[in-house]
């Protein structure tokens, strides 16, 4: 079985933790220095490890857990906005996706953020398609606030695409209100409140985010980045307050990405390491070119040369997801376009390429985007496969209903 250099790190990590669990020292075990998903891991091993190695098929329970869990999610929302064809079918062939299978095997932290960032999608589409009462508005906050927890506990770097999320579920329900001609107080009522704790969650627990970040982010957020950018620049006085924010904002996606550039040295399988982005204009100027990279790489080129740790089988493997890829992409066009009229399929369309457009802006190593992609090929799988099942859709409370 290939073990990739992450898990290998993350497997010594846990089993080393394991022994505080198995000690009784569990106070420790909370408030020791590993990510989250470390200390899962590290639970596992404590419970599985003595029978079965410290090895990943003592951590086979969780990474099983969060498979079948990540599968639910996209069945349910493919229900929910397609009908139950549509999601059974979305349901397979994202479990069979060649590379989501290897991945789901190893010590990632990326099943536990598969699995959550699916949850919270489902979140998004229940507030448009459903009309909650106030029992289910406290329900489906304190999922929320647990599931964006998690999810800024495990990758911290991505915090402002959570938010982005969330806000993006928030205005397509007040277009739902609109259409509708009243006030879903409780929807809003919920919603008002998942925009709070996503954005609320690092004010909370600054010091345990610490924990969840990539260790290029977390180098750089220490000061190894930021003190070669420079102390944060302050706005002239003929400089507008938006422009200073969009530059500010510029400069962190610049950080980020040399911090993830950093994370992984001499892959041999960047895109783009050369390119820099310190202000709005940069960042705007290679925006198409971020999108390309989210959409379609690993581009063809690099499907039959051979990579310094995949070779060439898992080159011409990523070739061939690549070709299912944008055969999924065409068929989410359609989907899109039978469904333009419903707020469901925009929610998932737009989280999908809001998400795949940041990561090719941040993100260089083409091994590293193409296991945090996942969860927006997902989402794509769902709207292609609404199309594949010739789904007219489902109107709110679940009455089917068409795009008229």
């Amino acid at each position: 079985m290939v073990v990739m250099r992450d898990a290998a790190d993350v497997r010594e990590d846990a089993a080393g933790l394991s022994g505080a669990l198995r000690a009784g020292e569990v106070r420790y075990w909370l408030g020791a220095d590993y990510a989250f998903h470390v200390k899962l891991y590290a639970l596992c091993f404590a419970l599985f490890g003595p029978w079965l190695g410290y090895n990943v098929i003592a951590a086979e329970p969780l990474n099983a857990f969060l498979y079948l869990a990540s599968l639910a999610a996209v069945f349910r929302i493919g229900s929910a906005v397609f009908g139950g064809r549509a999601g059974l079918l979305a349901a397979v062939a994202f479990a069979l996706w060649p590379s989501l299978l290897l991945h789901s095997t190893q010590l990632l932290k990326d099943p536990l953020f598969v699995a959550g960032f699916l949850a919270l999608v489902l979140i998004l589409v229940r507030l448009l398609t459903r009309t909650f009462s106030w029992a289910e508005t406290s329900l489906t906050f304190a999922a929320g606030a647990l599931v964006l927890t998690a999810l800024w506990l495990t990758r911290r770097d991505w915090g402002a695409l959570l938010v982005a999320t969330v806000l993006i579920g928030a205005a397509a329900l007040a277009v739902r209100q609109l259409r509708e001609g009243r006030a879903l107080t409780a929807n809003i009522v919920c919603a008002a409140l998942l925009v709070a704790a996503a954005v609320g969650v690092p004010r909370v627990m600054p010091n345990a985010l610490k924990l969840g970040a990539t260790r290029g982010v977390r180098a750089a957020a220490d000061g190894g980045v930021l003190s070669r950018a420079g102390a944060p620049r302050v706005p002239t006085s003929g400089e507008s307050r938006r422009g200073y924010v969009w530059s500010r904002a510029a400069a962190r996606v610049g950080e980020i990405r040399r911090g993830l550039a950093e994370a992984f040295p001499n892959s041999g399988s960047d895109i783009d390491a050369d390119v820099q982005i310190g202000d709005a204009s940069d960042l705007l100027g290679y925006l198409p070119r971020a999108a390309a990279v989210g959409f379609f790489a690993p581009f063809p080129n690099m499907w039959l040369t051979s990579g310094q740790k995949a070779g060439a089988a898992g080159r011409r493997l990523a070739g061939i997801e690549c070709v299912a890829m944008y055969a999924v992409e065409a068929l989410a066009l359609v989907g899109l376009w039978r469904g333009r009229r419903r707020l469901p399929v925009w929610l998932l369309a737009t989280v999908a390429a809001v998400g795949v457009t940041a990561l090719g802006l941040v993100v260089v190593n083409v091994g590293a985007l193409y296991r945090m992609r996942y969860v927006f090929v997902a989402l794509l799988i769902i709207v292609a496969a609404g199309a594949a099942a010739g789904s007219r859709g489902r109107q709110p409370n679940g009455s089917l209903g068409g795009d008229a």
